[in-house]
């Protein structure tokens, strides 16, 4: 088998996936009961800004009208993927009255929003943590059939616990033959402190699907 064969087969078997992701969460999402979903890992490079992305366009292609937040406010990287240019986002709505309708971007894809992060902050757990954060997460809850949120790596900072309260349900993304026992046990904890409602892990640059992998994640 060449390599553009060997491509396209493991991009099938990576949206073939994301497909079955999605349909679980759409079958165990009676009563609305996983509509906020935040996906996180447990270090850097592991994928879950890609996955998040073309998960949430996996929602959008079914008809579900789709919406992502870059919470990732320290590290932020859904705008290169996604190629959004401005710089208007989360942080300048609760942080400086910013317009929420003038910040959020319609996608290529039908039926999916991005909200960015915004700008930079140094820390920005006080904000994570306020009653105007909660007020944008319900308000998105209220306009949009799904929410997907980006957060930083649970290993490593508080954000992602702070924003799992927040949500229905939390996914895990873990690297193939990177990511060691230990990580991913201390994610997991992080979120258990919390009573994080974990939905499950996906993992991430497998062999089968490594070539696609290692050219679009970031």
């Amino acid at each position: 088998m060449d390599k553009r064969k060997k491509y396209n087969k493991s991009l099938s078997l990576y949206n073939e996936s994301i497909q079955s992701v999605r349909t679980n969460i759409e079958l165990g999402n009676l009563n609305d009961k996983n509509k906020i979903i935040a996906i996180t890992s447990s270090k850097p490079s592991e994928g879950k800004t890609t996955v998040l992305y073309d998960l949430a366009k996996s929602f959008a292609k079914n008809g579900h009208k789709v919406i992502i937040l870059d919470c990732n406010l320290r590290m932020p990287n859904l705008k290169e993927i996604c190629n959004i240019d401005s710089n208007i986002g989360i942080t300048d709505i609760i942080l400086k009255n910013a317009e929420i309708n003038k910040a959020i971007i319609k996608d290529n894809e039908d039926n999916l929003y991005i909200l960015p992060s915004g700008s930079i902050l140094e820390n920005p757990t006080q904000m994570l943590s306020s009653d105007n954060f909660k007020d944008l997460i319900s308000k998105m809850s209220d306009d949009f059939d799904y929410v997907f949120i980006d957060t930083p790596p649970v290993g490593i900072f508080t954000d992602a616990a702070i924003i799992s309260t927040l949500c229905d349900g939390v996914i895990l993304t873990v690297k193939s033959k990177d990511t060691t026992k230990d990580e991913v046990s201390l994610a997991v904890n992080n979120l258990k402190k919390v009573n994080a409602n974990i939905l499950g892990a996906i993992l991430t640059f497998s062999d089968v699907v490594y070539e696609t992998y290692k050219k679009c994640l970031k």
